[in-house]
């Protein structure tokens, strides 16, 4: 469990527009995938765990949002980061 002072601050977050395409040269791979893939939905694809993918989520390097208490990581934002294109830091 996260000391309270830890769970108060803010988390790293950063904006992302659903709206976003992916690169023209991306893979189709996840064609029959939604738009927008739960931390469930990204555990089932690769076989990273929850508790991992919640991690790059919370840490900023993998861009996502969240929605009630569900996080989701638009597919678009997903491929840069799987082949490298999203920030990482």
């Amino acid at each position: 469990m996260l000391p309270l002072k830890a769970a108060l601050e803010p988390q790293r977050c950063r904006m992302v527009y659903l709206s976003e395409k992916p690169p023209a040269d991306a893979p189709e791979m996840l064609a029959g995938e939604p738009d927008l893939l739960s931390v469930q939905d990204l555990h089932r694809l690769t076989g990273v765990s929850e508790q991992t993918i919640r991690a790059e989520i919370n840490a900023g390097r993998l861009p996502g949002c969240r929605i009630g208490r569900r996080l989701f990581v638009p597919k678009c934002k997903f491929v840069e980061y799987a082949t490298g294109g999203a920030e990482n830091g």
